[in-house]
This record gives structure tokens, C-alpha cells and sequence, in this order.
């Protein structure tokens, strides 16, 4: 059978996707990583990794033993934890992994919060898109996730952390609301592809044809969208933690007709992971910040799916 010391360099060779960067994060030589991947692939009697790509890509076997290799390696991290507190030495340590339009407000809020109720935990912060982040927390890249809900597909745990309401800036237009109708007429502003308010936007606002629009922007700066605004009119949607964070004039958010349209921010976890309490400290502490950010029932959100 494989060692654990294999495991942990076909892991890292996973994230890493590169020979010599997953040696480096192992703190090991490159040719000494590779024997070692080498020799667990002649134990199994099958390739892991598929080298003829670049980036290194798991074989079809490759994808199956993962999960497997995963579970094992969350087992390993339960026995040093508790090798850790017995001995007195234990500090947790989380990777959090949050999609752009999220992290660009909370990270700098609950920053010191973190800092002053969560001592005895080292905090790792990872930006990715929605996506990204799934198939991070699948493969155990991250332990925890910050990404807009709810999330319908099974195998991660949830839980909301607080709702945020979504407007139409648009400082060419008066009053203090907007139809779909009126918008038909302004030029959408979005984010790339892999941002959910891009496609949060797209559904509410029913926009069609994207793929043709003359905007093709790589990026998830919020900021930047409603400079865009600013200087070229049209509109985009603003999650409201946005107002303050950015300096916005209030006049120049409508609000559209019916419910209040919503983001839902949920964080994603492992069902069975040794780091469950700490993640949970890490919910409360969210939640708590957060309590009082909307008063709107929940029976009168429309909350916006993030795909």
C-alpha cells in the first residue's frame, strides 16, 4: 500500500498542478517528489497523473482515487489534532476560500474580529470564482467557502451567514425605482464569465445575447463596473454592503418592483472534517457581524440563484 508521505505529494501535486511548485510547498526536491509519485503508481499498478499535459492532469484512475486519497488525508489531519491538543501545541489553521464580490467588503470588515476572537486560529484567504471554489473544497484544497446560494447540489454542508439586497445603479435615471422595461433601454455593465452576479444579472434582468456584447472584461472589481457606469451610463446590479465600503450617493440605486432582490452568502464546508469547530466559531462570528446588515422578512426576498 501507498505511504502517507505519497499521499501528501499526490495532493500537492493535484492543487499544484506543477512538478516543481508542488515540491516546493512539500519543501522537497522535485526529483525526490517524483520518485515518490512514481513508486506509488507502480504499487497501485496505475498512472495517477497523465504527464504528456501542461499542467499535469489526473488520469481517469487518477480521478477516482482522489476522493479516496482525501478521505485518508482528513483522517491523518484528525490524528494530529489530537496529538496537538494533548500536547498543548494545537493552532488551527483555515483555508477560506470567498468568490471577489464578497471578499472585496467582508475580508476588510472582519478582519480585526477575527483577529481579536479567533487567537488561537491561523486564517489562510483564497478569491475564487464560484466555481473554482466548489471544485477547491471537493478536492480539499480549502476548508471552508464563501460563495452566494443556496447551493442545491448534495456532499457539502451549508449554512447561511446573512442576506445582502441587490439594486440597479443607474445615475442617469430619477426616482427611487425601475422596471425590466426601463432597463431594456440602458447598456448592461457585468462582470466575466465566473462571477455569479454576472449571471445573477443576466437572469434578473432578463439580458440576452451576452456573448455579443463589445464589453469583454476579465475581472470581478465592482468598483471598476460602476466607474464604467459613471462615465458611460447604462447600469449594473449593487449588492448593498457596496454603499458604504465604495462612498455611493443612495439617489442613484433604484429599486425594481415586487420583492426585494437578494443575495443569500452561505458558507460551504465538509461534513466530516477535524477542523468542524473552529469553522463553526468562524460562521458565528460572520453571522453575528452581519445580524443586523438587512431587515427585510424573508418571505419578501427574491433571492437571486448565483447560476
Amino acid at each position: 500500500m501507498i505511504t502517507h508521505t505519497q499521499i501528501k505529494y499526490i495532493l500537492a501535486l493535484v492543487e499544484h498542478k506543477n512538478f516543481q511548485r508542488a515540491a516546493e510547498s512539500c519543501f522537497v526536491t522535485q526529483p525526490t517528489l517524483s520518485m515518490q509519485i512514481k513508486k506509488a503508481e507502480e504499487t497501485l499498478g496505475q498512472l495517477i497523473f497523465d504527464r504528456d499535459y501542461t499542467p499535469v492532469e489526473l488520469t481517469g484512475f487518477g480521478r477516482v482515487l482522489l476522493p479516496v486519497l482525501n478521505n485518508i488525508q482528513a483522517g491523518f489531519d484528525e490524528l494530529d489534532v489530537v496529538v496537538q491538543k494533548t500536547i498543548g501545541t494545537y493552532k488551527a489553521e483555515i483555508k477560506i476560500g470567498i468568490i471577489p464580490t464578497v471578499a472585496e467588503y467582508l475580508v476588510p470588515q472582519m478582519y480585526s474580529i477575527w483577529r481579536d476572537t479567533l487567537q488561537d486560529v491561523r486564517l489562510i484567504i483564497h478569491e475564487l470564482k464560484s466555481e473554482q471554489l466548489i471544485e477547491a473544497l471537493e478536492n480539499r484544497m480549502i476548508d471552508f467557502g464563501i460563495m452566494a446560494g443556496p447551493y442545491l447540489q448534495g456532499g457539502l454542508s451549508q449554512q447561511i451567514l446573512f442576506n445582502e439586497e441587490v439594486k440597479v445603479y443607474a445615475p442617469s435615471l430619477t426616482g427611487d425605482s425601475i422596471s425590466r422595461d426601463e432597463l431594456e433601454s440602458l447598456k448592461p455593465w457585468l462582470l466575466s464569465e465566473g462571477n455569479c452576479l454576472r449571471t445573477q444579472m443576466i437572469n434578473f434582468c432578463n439580458l440576452k445575447d451576452e456573448g455579443k456584447s463589445d464589453w469583454d472584461y476579465e475581472g470581478g472589481s465592482m468598483n471598476l463596473l460602476l466607474k464604467m457606469v459613471d462615465q458611460e451610463g447604462g447600469y449594473t446590479l449593487l449588492p448593498m454592503n457596496y454603499v458604504k465600503l465604495l462612498g455611493i450617493d443612495s439617489m442613484h440605486l433604484k429599486k425594481m418592483p415586487g420583492n426585494t432582490a437578494a443575495r443569500q452568502i452561505i458558507g460551504m464546508f465538509h461534513k466530516r472534517t477535524s477542523k468542524s469547530f473552529v469553522i463553526e466559531r468562524l460562521i458565528k462570528t460572520i453571522q453575528h457581524a452581519k445580524a443586523n446588515s438587512m431587515s427585510t422578512p424573508m418571505h419578501q426576498l427574491e433571492i437571486l440563484p448565483w447560476k
